[in-house]
């Protein structure tokens, strides 16, 4: 079966199948909060492609005249223009648009494009303190990637087994099998592994890839335990009625999960069944039942199938950009804008760059000689560009030090990350034991990522000596310290063993810091929470307000702000509000009248950083730390002056 429109075994539904994964994909991307289950696009997209690939080796492998080369030559024809064209762009934008550290990844993101190891470069970079999925213009090539791994392992996998007669359909199943359990195995254990490790995702296309050689081979399920040449023919009409009951099946497997199914589900797991049959049972379905037919088939369909390869390509780059500069989620009509550019170049890209080259009547050896020549360039232009820390030599020294530095490894500097201050994969047993001191009075500080950027600000008040006094720390990343509550994985259990270690602590002053405005914290069991906290006895409690959280990363609002200035200018010293987060005012005064009704002290870290000229951008006009690396966790610099300042506070003396 081909997905070639010029074929005539050519089958116009599966590419309106095509146009229901890339829609859901785009729209999810556009809209992550409203269209939350669309990210199953891609496992449509995987189904499709085992089918249609494994149906061109099967085929040509029963009638003795596949070709290796002949098929990766297709597959270069077909996949590497419209790449090129996407990473070449989005090097561009990068050079314009982006801090030397978020240019250097995008550098790496480049090479693993162009060599095909996107989903073990984003793999590798999993983690809480990396950085937003959103703005990360190549992330959706992970896919693509275990595509193309799939491309080189399975063709001599068929091919394995047409030349010592195996029945193919037997070990295909088995080999599903064993990928989907090792899918299972670690989507409990280590979620990010199951999502882009290649091994437990390969069973989705090897699920297209059984129904391709039930259909070449014209056999049922049953070859897979019997040696069963060929089905029994069925009449007409229970062909037609059963074909129908698949089609629309198949529609419903797929409506269910795309309503029910968000991002915070163990996934793949069970849940990538439903998508995964869906989709088989409509392509099993075939051209002629209904919804194929009338629904599948029809030209709006057809149209967006034919270009969604280049469509998945074009849009996310697009969003991507488009929040980066936002620092946030951009409006809905401007998001819609950014999708009408993506079908509009996706469409041109078909037209005028993946038709030429996979239908003209160029010299083979030329086009894949020009077309693996350029993705050698753009390898190596990506290379280059992370070997030489984005180009950082584009921005004076006055600017570079603040600009260029940045990632997890600056923004937990000075943290005791990993021992007591916890990445969302790890559980309370991790905590170490020093994390809480034996030396009186005992300062227990409790709360999310934030809380645990504090912790350079003490060691250096415990180190100055003038104040004599015992740290105890308990922070976790998205987890902030309120009982009873799972923002993500873990927290709850978390916070049930870190009320537990303050009764067992006993500490003088709990001190309590999260991002309090965070849209994923529920903050309705805060005051159960110090309610539990005085009757572990602890005499004083102290709430701690936001210091300043901005728009966005703060290294990339100065980089604007610079350039609006003469090149010798340094970076604004103070920013207005119109910079800073919008709801951290208003999150400011509603903590601390919570604060005020629970009996408990109130400091504001907003107090500290801003004045009416504005909130610190960083400690000193000569100093090449910014305040913050990312939207808000206090650098080093800044962590030390504010624990100095609150200090006197601490201690204080009845």
């Amino acid at each position: 079966m081909s997905s070639d429109p010029h074929s005539s075994q050519y089958r116009p539904d599966i590419d309106g199948l095509r146009a229901i994964a890339v829609v859901s994909v785009v729209l999810h991307h556009a809209f992550p909060e409203h269209i939350r289950g669309g990210f199953i696009g891609v496992d449509i997209f995987f189904v499709i492609s085992g089918y249609l690939i494994s149906s061109i080796i099967l085929g040509g492998l029963k009638k003795q005249h596949f070709g290796f080369a002949d098929f990766y030559v297709r597959r270069i024809k077909r996949i590497f223009p419209a790449l090129f064209l996407v990473l070449a762009t989005v090097l561009v934008m990068g050079w314009y648009q982006l801090l030397p550290v978020d240019y250097k990844q995008v550098g790496k993101h480049i090479f693993a494009g162009s060599t095909f190891i996107s989903n073990f470069a984003f793999w590798g970079e999993a983690g809480y303190f990396d950085a937003d999925s959103a703005n990360k213009p190549l992330l959706h090539l992970w896919s693509l990637a275990i595509e193309e791994q799939f491309y080189i392992f399975w063709p001599l996998t068929l091919f394995a087994l047409h030349r010592w007669r195996m029945n193919a359909l037997r070990w295909i199943f088995a080999l599903l099998v064993v990928s989907f359990l090792i899918n299972l195995a670690l989507v409990r254990s280590s979620p990010t592994a199951a999502f882009y490790n290649p091994v437990s995702r390969f069973w989705e296309l090897m699920v297209g890839a059984l129904l391709a050689a039930m259909h070449v081979h014209r056999v049922g399920l049953k070859s897979i335990f019997h040696n069963q040449a060929s089905t029994q023919e069925d009449s007409v009409t229970e062909r037609h009625w059963r074909n129908n009951l698949w089609s629309w099946t198949g529609l419903a497997l797929l409506v269910i999960v795309l309503l029910t199914i968000h991002p915070e589900r163990h996934f793949p797991g069970w849940w990538a069944l439903l998508p995964t049959l869906g989709t088989v049972l409509l392509i099993a379905a075939g051209p002629r039942a209904w919804f194929n037919r009338h629904v599948l088939a029809s030209k709006p369909f057809v149209w967006i199938g034919l270009i969604s390869y280049p469509l998945y390509l074009w849009h996310w780059p697009l969003l991507s950009f488009a929040h980066i500069q936002a620092g946030e989620l951009p409006h809905w009509q401007t998001q819609m804008g950014w999708i009408a550019l993506s079908v509009l170049l996706a469409w041109l890209t078909f037209q005028l760059v993946e038709k030429p080259i996979r239908f003209g009547r160029w010299n083979r050896k030329v086009v894949i000689g020009t077309l693996c020549a350029g993705m050698t360039v753009m390898a190596g232009s990506g290379y280059a560009t992370y070997q030489r820390d984005g180009f950082e030599q584009r921005f004076p020294e006055i600017v570079r030090n603040m600009m260029s530095k940045g990632g997890k490894t600056a923004v937990v500097e000075g943290w005791r990350d990993g021992d007591c201050t916890l990445d969302f994969r790890l559980p309370a047993s991790h905590y170490k034991d020093f994390c809480i001191e034996k030396k009186r009075p005992l300062v227990f500080l409790w709360g999310d990522s934030h809380a645990g950027s504090l912790y350079p600000g003490f060691k250096a008040l415990q180190a100055g000596g003038k104040y004599n006094f015992g740290l105890g720390e308990r922070a976790a990343a998205i987890c902030p310290s309120v009982l009873g509550i799972e923002p993500r994985p873990l927290c709850k259990s978390l916070n049930e063993a870190n009320i537990q270690a303050i009764r067992d602590a006993k500490p003088d002053v709990v001190i309590l810091y999260s991002w309090w405005h965070n849209k994923r914290y529920d903050l309705r069991n805060l005051e159960a929470t110090v309610a539990e906290i005085k009757k572990a006895g602890v005499p004083r409690i102290i709430m701690l307000g936001a210091v300043p959280y901005w728009k966005k990363q703060l290294p990339q609002i100065l980089l604007e702000e610079w350039k609006k200035g003469p090149p010798m200018k340094r970076p604004p010293m103070r920013l207005k509000d119109e910079f800073l987060d919008p709801g951290v005012r208003a999150a400011t005064a509603s903590m601390r009248a919570r604060a005020q009704k629970m009996n408990i002290e109130f400091i504001s870290g907003m107090d500290y950083f801003c004045n009416e000229q504005g909130c610190l951008t960083r400690m000193s006009e000569d100093s090449s730390q910014p305040l913050s690396y990312d939207y808000g966790h206090l650098s080093t610099s800044a962590s030390t002056y504010y624990v100095e300042q609150l200090a006197p506070l601490i201690f204080k003396t009845k």
